[in-house]
């Protein structure tokens, strides 16, 4: 396998939305770059669309953005990713016109992950997970993940962790013999998205 600003400010900007005129596209006040610090208005390629039910956000950025959506009561929504290229919803200003103000960017909470992953393995061997972010050891069999097993579970091993949300992943597992070689499993790297809240599971079968 292939183990593959300067800062300025930026005035929040306020969407006006007349009853009747759901679905208004509201741009953003253009930022520097496709980052932004927390609690900033995101980039311009962020944009919102409000209604009473939904407000759709979608990202035109070539990188992920964090963002929650911001009322005219003062709240804000949950803070979720929005990947390159996609659609992400939140909740409308409702039928007590509770209008959407903008969208300031955040750092989503973490999810709770849980891998299975079902793998005979010889005596000696241990079952490991690696992936392509950081939580997943990056490709580096050195920081890959443990998996655990006992008498009862085996031969399913079981790894529990948090992964950031609404991120695409790709992952696969590898086994560590005692002498420290790693043997990989075969076929395409697994991939998955987290979601935006609660828990991730993923139950897999060595390849």
């Amino acid at each position: 396998m292939t183990n593959p600003f300067s800062r300025t400010r930026v005035s929040r900007p306020f969407a006006l939305v007349a009853v009747g005129t759901a679905g208004l596209l509201a741009s953003l006040a253009t930022a520097p770059s496709a980052s932004a610090a927390e609690g900033t208005a995101p980039p311009a390629c962020v944009q919102y669309y409000p209604s009473w039910r939904y407000t759709q956000v979608t990202n035109n950025c070539s990188t992920a953005v964090s963002v929650s959506v911001q009322y005219t009561n003062g709240q804000s929504s949950i803070c979720q990713t929005v990947q390159p290229s996609a659609m992400a919803t939140f909740d409308g200003y409702g039928t007590d016109l509770n209008y959407v103000t903008g969208l300031l960017t955040c750092t989503p909470a973490p999810v709770a992950a849980v891998f299975h992953a079902t793998a005979t393995t010889t005596y000696g061997q241990n079952l490991y997970l690696s992936g392509d972010i950081a939580e997943l050891g990056g490709w580096d069999p050195a920081k890959a993940v443990p998996l655990t097993t006992d008498g009862t579970s085996y031969p399913v091993w079981t790894a529990d962790l948090q992964l950031p949300a609404g991120t695409p992943i790709a992952y696969k597992y590898l086994l560590k013999n005692p002498d420290g070689s790693v043997v990989w499993e075969s076929g395409d790297n697994r991939t998955a998205t987290t979601p935006a809240t609660g828990t991730f599971t993923a139950d897999d079968t060595w390849h």
